[in-house]
């Protein structure tokens, strides 16, 4: 009976109803992105009266805002997720091209490239913690009084440890936040693909 009741009010529900709850839905998104959103929807709107279909008829089809809204913010187009409406969960057609092409080039591509760059950042924080060392190590043998000779070439060289240390420190830094980032943006686009094929708008 609750099933019943929560697909009879989204029968019921009117453009003006369907748009608010979809608006509220959207929550944080950017202005710009809602107001482009909602443009769509109300073109949909439009587009579905010119073929004399009710606002409850549209709105039903358009499903609940809730899941709209999730599609939206997981950065999916309008159009995909009309066209993902469409067809069938299975791997033939467009959808299914583009989940044997997220296969693929992960297995061949994408793993092996993110991989490199963690190596890569966990071989610059090594080099950093390497770096460190050498200072500490000269710095103490130098109050210790077991470097006597050649001060002047050692602090020299502590000196420009020092500086390869700040370089590393904002290399280990900016390599995780932007790893991070570009990483959810990489599933991102990977979970785009996979559900709504390649060269979608």
């Amino acid at each position: 009976m609750k099933y019943l009741g929560e697909r009879l009010e989204e029968k019921l529900m009117n453009k003006t109803e369907y748009l608010n709850k979809l608006s509220n839905e959207l929550g944080h998104m950017p202005y710009g992105d809602v107001k482009d959103i909602i443009q769509s929807i109300e073109e949909h709107f439009e587009e579905g009266a010119g073929e004399g279909r009710s606002e409850d008829e549209i709105a039903q089809s358009l499903g609940d805002p809730k899941e709209l809204a999730a599609e939206f913010k997981d950065g999916a187009k309008f159009k995909q997720i009309m066209k993902k409406r469409k067809m069938s969960d299975s791997f033939k057609g467009p959808d299914g091209r583009g989940r044997i092409f997220v296969i693929i080039f992960n297995v061949f591509v994408g793993f092996w490239m993110w991989l490199i760059l963690l190596a890569a950042i966990v071989a610059a924080f090594m080099f950093l913690a390497a770096d460190l060392g050498i200072v500490g190590v000269i710095v103490a043998s130098m109050i210790l009084g077991k470097i006597t000779e050649f001060l002047v070439p050692f602090i020299f060289l502590v000196l420009t440890l020092l500086c390869v240390a700040v370089f590393l420190v904002v290399l280990v830094i900016l390599g995780i936040k932007y790893y991070g980032r570009g990483l959810k943006s990489y599933i991102r686009w990977n979970k785009n693909v996979w559900n709504y094929g390649l060269g979608e708008d």
